[in-house]
């Protein structure tokens, strides 16, 4: 046995060796006879008492086993060098060797690589005499390599000269916990991100609404730092009604156990901005189920609210245009009808006047006539211009101007009304017709001076408008760009909610009968919308109304009315007359003769077709109508300019120039005009396109 061996056997068996240095005297000892008596008295007086001494010590040794080997914690003890010289069972098994496995190691051995410049300054300093024990928490290797976690209580035992006899090792092994303990973080971890990365506002108040706890939302919801919200209750930010409100809410959860939601309840934030909240709102108990307050989940739903009301809006408006797209589909059509008939009596009235003496008693029976055709003309321009396609001719348009003229000639006529005007100077320009907006004035105009019938103020103005995106263009679909607003305001009897919702259609009117055709407004809407512009109203009932125009801006210069000729003009060309109605091909018929002209009649567009194959060296003009049945105006013009491309012809239509008769503009037809129309307005139209030389 080498001495290593025979040094670790004395320190392992401590109690052992401490007996049977007790049970035998020194080896050598030197002692006389009487010496040798005097010893051997002593003995006998003294072996009782050391039997009791071993008897103690055996017992001793017991309970050490006993508490070693049972111990929850892992034991150890080790020689000065660390060597481990014996272990109880729960240090054996939480390291994986059995108990001579064991004693080939140190405490360094098993130590994790990371940690064992820690392990040996401490214990470095403990042999230094700086310390008498160290308490460190590390790591040690397993058996199968795996590392666990331990908190070790290291405490050398010394000689009585003060060197180190053994180390003696309290060993627990706190993996699980330190497991645990990282789940747990990790859970918080991961909570804190949701909650802090969570746009809803989360909070924790006590049973009195004291804000205990709340994440960064909560804050930015409500305007309040976070040093700021801590020291407020739940109540201080919201009006008394919402105060109450939250209460009412906390005392059902308190007293049902229950969560409860708050659908939009208003709150003020710390700058005084109004904000509508959903709340979610449920009950925090401890360990024994006893309520500690209340925890929340705040939602900012102000701007969901007002998109939504926003597309309620749109929705609405949207609805509200098809109805009206709808309508003026039909009224269009009638219209177009109406005009048709109107010409057959305008064309009478016209070959007539030109046949009687200004002095004959009937002559001012056709003039009144003729007076008669022209406002049911007017009638059908409003229809029109409700109706898809309200344009007639489209040319740059200072609107100050327009607005000066219209309002100086209302002020002569209703003097009890005094008019305020507030116009842009160098107000841009828009291509309007003229005509058609003078009769959505005259239309605002004539509502206002209806609304004040006691006299009142009524005010006008003009403003050059750049619409952004998301501006007043996103409910309306407006394009954003530039954009000139008329706005007109009166101080009438307004209008109530219901009125508002239906002001814009065709026939409705609050006015008495006989006072209104319920067109005015109707037709006002659908000329401002084929202008690609958009009119609106604010009114309250006693409060007055105001309507405002918007109208996209235009980059061509401002074009100067020019006085009309009313004088007819004559002409010795052949006329090719498309029109698929007897009666106003016969009348047109004689018009044009009346003028000079020679005519030809085709009824339909075939019919055209074949007629000029027969006479096309002959026809100098083609008066093309626009509605026929079969091949309509439109075929009709791309085949006549397939045999022909230098055809000259001239569209006619009960329509107004928009759809169908602006896209054959387009392409290159000569010119259109509206029916009905005198023999003055259609001598003009054929010169102007016969006389054209370019």
């Amino acid at each position: 046995m080498s001495e290593n061996q025979k040094e670790i056997g004395k320190e392992r068996y401590p109690a052992i060796q401490l007996q049977a240095a007790a049970s035998n005297p020194t080896p050598g000892s030197d002692a006389g006879p009487h010496k040798r008596e005097k010893q051997s008295r002593t003995v006998s007086r003294s072996s009782g008492d050391k039997m009791i001494d071993l008897a103690e010590l055996k017992e001793n040794e017991r309970r050490f086993r006993t508490v070693f080997e049972a111990a929850p914690i892992g034991i150890a003890i080790a020689s000065p060098q660390g060597y481990f010289l014996r272990v109880n069972d729960c240090f054996a098994q939480m390291l994986g060797y059995n108990h001579n496995e064991i004693r080939q190691y140190t405490f360094l051995d098993i130590t994790h690589p990371e940690d064992r410049p820690d392990t040996t300054r401490l214990s470095q300093q403990v042999r230094d005499g700086k310390h008498n024990s160290y308490r460190t928490e590390k790591r040690f290797l397993r058996k199968d390599g795996q590392s666990i976690r331990i908190i070790v209580r290291a405490t050398a035992i010394r000689a009585p000269n003060g060197d180190i006899k053994y180390w003696l090792g309290l060993i627990e092994n706190i993996t699980e916990r330190k497991k645990a303990e990282k789940a747990i973080r990790k859970s918080e971890e991961k909570y804190r991100i949701i909650l802090e990365s969570m746009e809803e506002g989360y909070f924790e108040v006590d049973l009195e609404g004291n804000y205990t706890f709340f994440n960064a939302s909560m804050c930015n919801i409500l305007g309040y730092a976070a040093d700021e919200l801590i020291a407020k209750n739940n109540r201080d930010y919201a009006s008394p009604q919402t105060a109450k409100k939250l209460i009412r809410i906390f005392n059902q959860v308190y007293e049902t156990g229950r969560s409860a939601r708050v659908l939009n309840y208003e709150v003020i934030t710390k700058d005084g901005t109004k904000k509508i909240l959903y709340l979610s709102a449920s009950l925090i108990r401890d360990d024994d189920q006893k309520p500690l307050g209340f925890r929340g989940i705040v939602q900012d739903v102000t701007d969901q609210l007002i998109a939504e009301k926003q597309r309620e809006q749109l929705a609405s408006q949207m609805l509200n245009a098809q109805k009206m797209e709808a309508i003026g589909t039909l009224a269009g059509g009638i219209a177009h009808d109406f005009n048709n008939l109107l010409m057959g009596f305008q064309g009478n009235l016209s070959l007539m006047l030109m046949d009687v003496n200004p002095k004959h008693p009937h002559y001012d029976y056709l003039l009144n006539m003729e007076n008669h055709v022209k406002r049911g003309s007017e009638l059908t321009r409003q229809i029109l211009g409700f109706a898809r396609g309200g344009k007639y001719e489209v040319k740059p348009t200072d609107l100050n101007d327009l607005l000066e003229k219209s309002s100086e000639m209302f002020s002569r006529t209703r003097k009890e009304i005094s008019i305020h005007k507030k116009f842009q100077e160098g107000l841009w320009s828009v291509e309007v017709d003229r005509g058609q907006i003078e009769q959505v004035l005259l239309n605002l105009f004539v509502n206002a001076w209806q609304a004040m019938p006691s006299g009142g103020k009524f005010f006008i103005e003009t403003q050059n408008l750049v619409l952004e995106e998301g501006d007043y263009a996103k409910p309306y679909a407006l394009n954003p760009g530039k954009y000139v607003r008329i706005s007109v305001t009166d101080t009438g009897i307004g209008m109530d909610k219901n009125t508002l919702e239906r002001i814009f259609e065709p026939f409705f009117t609050t006015k008495e009968v006989g006072r209104g055709t319920g067109l005015g407004l109707a037709s006002a809407y659908g000329i401002i919308k084929n202008h690609n512009g958009v009119i609106d109203v604010d009114s309250e009932k006693d409060r007055g109304s105001t309507f405002r125009i918007y109208l996209p801006v235009s980059h061509k210069e401002v074009i100067k009315d020019e006085a009309s000729n009313e004088k007819a003009l004559k002409g010795r060309e052949t006329i090719l007359l498309v029109d698929d109605e007897e009666m106003i091909a016969e009348i047109g018929k004689k018009m044009l003769e009346r003028l000079g002209y020679s005519v030809l009649l085709a009824e339909s567009g075939e019919k055209a077709l074949q007629t000029y194959e027969a006479h096309r060296d002959s026809i100098d003009l083609i008066i093309l109508d626009m509605i026929m049945p079969d091949m309509g105006g439109s075929v009709t013009y791309d085949q006549l300019k397939a045999k022909d491309p230098d055809i000259r012809v001239l569209l006619s239509s009960g329509y107004s120039l928009n759809g169908q008769a602006s896209q054959i503009m387009r392409r290159g037809c000569d010119g259109f005009i509206q029916k009905p129309f005198n023999l003055e307005q259609i001598s003009k139209k054929i010169r102007e396109i016969l006389d054209n030389t370019t």
